[in-house]
Protein backbone atom coordinates (compact mmCIF):
# COMPACT_ATOMS: atom_id res chain seq x y z
CA UNK A 1 0.00 0.00 0.00
CA UNK A 2 1.16 3.64 -0.80
CA UNK A 3 1.66 5.81 2.21
CA UNK A 4 0.06 9.31 2.03
CA UNK A 5 3.60 11.54 2.71
CA UNK A 6 5.41 9.28 0.87
CA UNK A 7 7.83 11.13 -1.66
CA UNK A 8 7.55 9.90 -5.06
CA UNK A 9 8.99 11.40 -8.49
CA UNK A 10 6.65 13.32 -10.89
CA UNK A 11 7.39 13.31 -14.75
CA UNK A 12 7.23 16.21 -16.23
CA UNK A 13 8.50 15.37 -19.72
CA UNK A 14 10.11 12.03 -21.12
CA UNK A 15 13.07 12.32 -19.21
CA UNK A 16 12.59 14.83 -16.44
CA UNK A 17 11.14 14.38 -13.09
CA UNK A 18 10.89 16.60 -9.71
CA UNK A 19 10.05 14.95 -6.20
CA UNK A 20 6.80 15.46 -4.74
CA UNK A 21 4.96 14.60 -1.68
CA UNK A 22 1.93 11.95 -2.34
CA UNK A 23 -0.96 13.92 -0.69
CA UNK A 24 -4.40 11.44 -1.86
CA UNK A 25 -4.30 8.06 -2.79
CA UNK A 26 -7.82 8.20 -3.25
CA UNK A 27 -7.99 9.42 -6.83
CA UNK A 28 -4.83 10.10 -9.47
CA UNK A 29 -4.04 12.13 -12.69
CA UNK A 30 -4.07 9.83 -15.34
CA UNK A 31 -3.25 10.35 -18.71
CA UNK A 32 -5.82 9.57 -21.19
CA UNK A 33 -3.72 10.61 -24.20
CA UNK A 34 -3.04 13.23 -26.52
CA UNK A 35 -1.77 15.23 -23.64
CA UNK A 36 -5.22 15.33 -21.79
CA UNK A 37 -4.97 14.07 -18.06
CA UNK A 38 -8.35 13.30 -16.37
CA UNK A 39 -8.78 13.12 -12.27
CA UNK A 40 -10.09 9.01 -11.59
CA UNK A 41 -10.74 7.86 -8.76
CA UNK A 42 -8.07 4.22 -8.04
CA UNK A 43 -10.38 2.08 -8.83
CA UNK A 44 -11.80 3.63 -12.46
CA UNK A 45 -7.67 4.42 -12.87
CA UNK A 46 -7.01 0.79 -12.44
CA UNK A 47 -9.48 -0.13 -14.98
CA UNK A 48 -8.91 2.19 -17.53
CA UNK A 49 -5.67 0.78 -17.67
CA UNK A 50 -6.30 -2.96 -17.78
CA UNK A 51 -8.44 -1.90 -20.52
CA UNK A 52 -5.60 -0.01 -22.73
CA UNK A 53 -3.02 -3.03 -21.91
CA UNK A 54 -6.24 -5.55 -23.15
CA UNK A 55 -6.17 -3.50 -26.33
CA UNK A 56 -2.72 -3.41 -26.75
CA UNK A 57 -2.28 -7.11 -26.11
CA UNK A 58 -5.11 -7.80 -28.85
CA UNK A 59 -3.59 -5.69 -31.26
CA UNK A 60 0.13 -7.49 -30.85
CA UNK A 61 -2.22 -10.72 -31.41
CA UNK A 62 -3.41 -9.20 -34.72
CA UNK A 63 -0.53 -7.77 -36.07
CA UNK A 64 1.31 -11.90 -35.10
CA UNK A 65 -1.51 -12.80 -37.72
CA UNK A 66 -0.56 -10.10 -40.50
CA UNK A 67 3.03 -10.83 -40.21
CA UNK A 68 2.49 -14.88 -40.19
CA UNK A 69 0.20 -14.44 -43.46
CA UNK A 70 2.83 -11.45 -44.99
CA UNK A 71 5.66 -13.86 -44.55
CA UNK A 72 3.91 -16.97 -45.70
CA UNK A 73 3.09 -14.14 -49.00
CA UNK A 74 6.97 -13.86 -49.36
CA UNK A 75 7.97 -17.64 -49.41
CA UNK A 76 5.25 -17.99 -51.48
CA UNK A 77 6.75 -15.47 -54.57
CA UNK A 78 10.07 -16.70 -53.81
CA UNK A 79 9.58 -20.19 -54.26
CA UNK A 80 7.81 -19.31 -57.55
CA UNK A 81 10.66 -17.26 -58.52
CA UNK A 82 13.19 -19.90 -57.68
CA UNK A 83 11.01 -22.75 -59.82
CA UNK A 84 11.61 -20.32 -62.79
CA UNK A 85 15.10 -19.75 -62.29
CA UNK A 86 15.58 -23.68 -62.01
Amino acid sequence: MVDIGKTILIPLTASLYMPGTLTSVDTIIVDVGTGYYVEKSSADAQAFYKSKVDSIQQNIIDLEKIITQKSQNVRIVEEGLFIHDS
